[in-house]
């Protein structure tokens, strides 16, 4: 790793490259030659042009402050920590950037990168994004738009993909187009003690293997927390996630999300959505009050949508939900979304008029079920001890798609489902430092 020279500075300076620079002082235990300090007022050319000299396990250290950036602040060391004063205390403002593809922070095909404590506003596109990196923390960093229409918003907010051991902690994500947190197509990761609101998903894991995801609030936004596997990405069958002790509420904001978007298919209302993904389990959550529907499982087949992937599996299996707290949901299923237009034509028949907590598509792997014509339960799809919650099988497998016979077809005896599902183990990493 280059050093970097090092002269007796005053306090809270150091030396970067050529001459002494006020601004935050370092980290203990941070050797000085290792540290990069950035004093409010930097602009963003220099910003660029002093991370540019990174070779990697330097700890960069931001200001109060707000910094007006006009390109992304790119990463591309190995070993590097970034540091702000705090959320809302170091703020990068993205709203006059030209440059690069829209994002505010982006790292690609490095190990070992820590972001920590500042906000990210009103970039063009994703706000934090990590591509294929192993040993990623995101902490304590706030992403958000400020612009009063959200279709003009970013996609994502916090978005590491194709990475590996992940850390997502203490963060708040807002307003985005798409997910306020996706994880995809990654393999290990860790959500926890996030406020994430007002975005179109809430939560977002799709593709992934092995993912934990706990003690988030999620509320405000169209959909909450979603855990989804889907077709023609480099990473297929996502499985191994395990969603406890959130809680899931009141996500009833009007889709704003990108025409042509998968999660632009997701109705206003939903709280947990399970779809063609395995080995998962729902457990000590607190869903209340997503007025389409608190839960669903469902294969792909429901978005209607052509599989040219033919590798995709489309079917959920070995799904356990249990042990949760529903209330309040199911009671005005949004009728600008197909899913939630169907639910409403069955709506009287429903208990209290009102979508049930546990709702499952009804589609079964015609395979499966052929292997053993006896069981009930081909899918090994799992509830129990939720309390009161209600519950519905679709069957659409059974739908007249011309005129609805939901009512007639659906079945709302769990007696088959009830059972004690496949527990997913904690997450733990696979060798980084996290």
């Amino acid at each position: 790793m280059k050093k970097f020279a090092w002269v007796a500075c005053p306090l809270a300076t150091v030396w970067l490259g050529s001459a002494c620079s006020s601004g935050p002082a370092c980290p203990a235990g941070v050797a000085a030659d290792e540290c990069v300090s950035i004093s409010a007022g930097t602009s963003s050319t220099d910003i660029e042009a002093k991370l540019t000299t990174l070779t990697g396990g330097e700890t960069v250290v931001f200001d109060k402050g707000t910094f007006m950036m006009t390109d992304t602040i790119t990463i591309a060391a190995d070993n590097v920590t970034v540091i702000g004063a705090g959320i809302d205390q170091t703020i990068f403002d993205f709203s006059g950037a030209v440059g690069g593809d829209g994002e505010g922070f982006f790292a690609q095909s490095i190990q070992n990168i820590a972001l920590e404590g500042f906000t990210v506003r009103d970039t063009l596109g994703d706000a934090v994004k990590v591509l294929g990196g192993t040993g990623v923390v995101l902490k304590n960093i706030k992403t958000l738009w400020t612009a009063d229409d959200p279709s003009t918003h970013g996609g994502y907010g916090l978005y590491p993909v194709q990475s590996k051991d992940i850390v997502v902690e203490g963060c708040e994500a807002t307003g985005g187009s798409d997910s306020g947190i996706y994880l995809g197509q990654s393999d290990h990761a860790v959500i926890h003690d996030n406020l994430v609101h007002d975005n179109v998903a809430g939560i977002e894991v799709e593709n992934t293997y092995y993912a934990e995801v706990f003690s988030n609030d999620v509320h405000d936004n169209t959909a909450g927390i979603l855990v989804f596997d889907l077709p023609g990405l480099q990473q297929l069958g996502g499985h191994d996630v395990l969603v406890h002790d959130n809680n899931v509420h009141d996500n009833n904001t009007p889709s704003f999300a990108a025409s042509g978007d998968t999660v632009s298919l997701v109705p206003r209302g939903t709280g947990i959505l399970v779809m063609a993904n395995s080995n998962v389990e729902f457990k000590n959550n607190t869903v209340t009050g997503n007025l389409t529907g608190n839960s669903a499982v469902l294969s792909y087949y429901v978005t209607q949508l052509q599989i040219q992937d033919p590798n995709y599996y489309p079917f959920p299996k070995n799904v356990w939900i249990h042990d949760n707290t529903f209330s309040g949901g199911g009671t005005t299923p949004d009728l600008t979304k197909a899913i939630g237009l169907l639910l409403s034509t069955a709506q009287s028949d429903f208990p209290n008029d009102a979508v049930p907590d546990l709702l499952w598509d009804g589609m079964v792997d015609p395979t499966i079920a052929q292997q053993d014509p006896n069981n009930a339960n081909p899918m090994n799809l799992c509830y129990s001890n939720n309390g009161s919650s209600t519950f519905v099988d679709l069957h659409i497998d059974q739908l007249n798609s011309t005129n609805s016979n939901l009512a007639q077809i659906m079945t709302q005896d769990m007696t088959a489902v009830s059972c004690t599902g496949n527990a997913v183990p904690p997450i733990t990493f696979t060798g980084s430092d996290q």
